[in-house]
């Protein structure tokens, strides 16, 4: 591949709307509809989906399939070591034609770049992971040596679509490798089909053309014989599936879209006047857009943290989470080993002499099982699935990321305190007594990066 021409000056006014703002809101948005309105039906239908699905394959249900998310959670968070520990990672003497072009691309969309890594990986030839700054783009080696510049400058872009559209945070958690679960594909892949055709429009407009997009999508689909492929005969494959409806039942059970499809879509798509009109606004860079603290002061103000809604609702999320994998095989059988010494009577009878709150031994038990959750996952990644969804984190007075030791301290405090005083009226006030006495803070998570 060509080296790189010099990338455009960094930007380092922070103006304007937020990119996703532009990209994926009003009239001209990049994203395909129905997109949103497929993620919130397969969250919905999920239960439903995972019954159906237990049918078939008995060891499959709600509580695992949450369980996998919270797993994705503490996977993502060490992702970056094992990036670092097993990837080259793009800056400075190291391919740094993969870094300029990055660089340039996330310019253009007026966006932060990623940090770039290159693994060996035959079965994913790119992917972004990440619940927030900072993103990952992974490249597999296996595959760029195959691609020319500018279809690996469509790819790139696509990935920055993904980030900018907000689909990296949750397909991390899915699958932090980005490989295809059949069991996710099952609940979530009609919203992860649209996805990619979002994508693969943020990745055209970025392009050169249309013939680097299509020969990406060929190159990442077929690999090097994708050069060999005749666009016409791929079309008449895809009028066969138009006439059969069985035979477009695999790409419903499917996290990606049928590759005949992406080809007939994007080509559809490059002749409409969206197309033209995005890659007119995108001929040059743009200024990037990131929400970041206040730096009028130096630690988080009053005003600044997360308010009520937010919290209950997190907390509400968690406390789902909770119960669903205290349902999971192994609690049960921890459960029934423990069987003749209810852990949660323990739990009652040592705070028995203590001046607190009469919620039940069992109530006790769920709260106890939260915070070590709470506790594990603010230690690891600075928030919970609940937090994640309410786009909430903790972090220290100076917006500083907490230490394990911090958050397991903030948990204690918080435990304790839930089960006195701060159960009648503690959880009202806007900086919780917990946050006090282990100096932190739950804001919104923009704030935070």
């Amino acid at each position: 591949m060509s080296s790189a021409p010099s990338v455009a000056p960094a930007l380092a006014q922070i103006t304007g709307r937020p990119v996703a703002t532009e990209l994926f809101g009003g009239p001209d948005s990049l994203r395909v509809r129905g997109e949103r309105r497929a993620l919130w039906t397969c969250v919905i239908l999920a239960p439903a989906v995972l019954a159906v699905a237990a049918l078939v394959f008995p060891g499959v249900s709600l509580s695992e399939f949450v369980l996998l998310i919270a797993a994705g959670l503490v996977f993502v968070s060490i992702g970056r070591g094992r990036l670092l520990g097993s990837s080259i990672r793009i800056e400075g003497r190291q391919l740094p034609e993969i870094g300029e072009l990055t660089e340039s691309l996330a310019a253009r969309l007026g966006m932060p770049a990623p940090q770039v890594f290159v693994r060996d990986d035959p079965f994913v030839p790119i992917t972004s992971v990440g619940i927030g700054e900072p993103y990952a783009l992974v490249i597999s080696s296996q595959y760029y040596e195959h691609l020319q510049r500018g279809e690996l400058a469509f790819l790139i872009a696509r990935e920055l679509g993904h980030i900018a559209a907000g689909h990296t945070r949750l397909t991390s958690l899915l699958s932090a490798s980005g490989r295809e679960n059949p069991l996710v594909a099952l609940v979530f892949g009609a919203w992860l089909r649209r996805t990619e055709f979002t994508a693969d429009r943020v990745g055209f407009v970025c392009s050169n053309g249309l013939d680097d997009a299509l020969g990406a999508i060929s190159i990442t689909t077929f690999h090097t014989i994708g050069r060999r492929v005749d666009m016409s005969v791929m079309a008449e494959q895809r009028r066969e599936l138009q006439i059969e409806p069985a035979l477009r039942l695999g790409e419903w059970i499917a996290g990606v879209p049928y590759a005949t499809n992406r080809l007939d879509a994007l080509q559809a798509f490059a002749g409409g006047r969206l197309a033209a009109t995005w890659r007119a606004r995108l001929e040059k860079p743009r200024a990037v857009t990131e929400e970041t603290p206040d730096e009028t002061h130096e630690t988080v103000a009053r005003r600044d943290c997360a308010p009520l809604a937010r919290r209950l609702c997190a907390a509400f999320i968690d406390l789902m989470v909770i119960q669903a994998i205290l349902q999971t095989p192994l609690f049960v059988k921890v459960e029934h080993v423990h069987a003749g010494h209810d852990l949660s009577k323990t739990f009652q009878s040592i705070l028995d002499n203590l001046p607190v709150a009469d919620i039940g031994a069992a109530g006790i038990g769920i709260l106890f099982a939260f915070f070590i959750y709470s506790a594990i996952l603010v230690g690891l990644v600075g928030q919970t699935l609940g937090m994640t969804v309410m786009d909430l984190r903790v972090v220290r007075t100076d917006y500083g990321r907490p230490t394990i030791v911090q958050s397991v301290w903030r948990y204690i405090v918080g435990f304790f305190s839930m089960l006195t005083f701060f159960a009648t009226f503690g959880f009202f006030v806007r900086v919780h007594p917990h946050d006090r006495l282990s100096r932190t803070r739950l804001v919104r998570a923009r704030r935070a990066t």
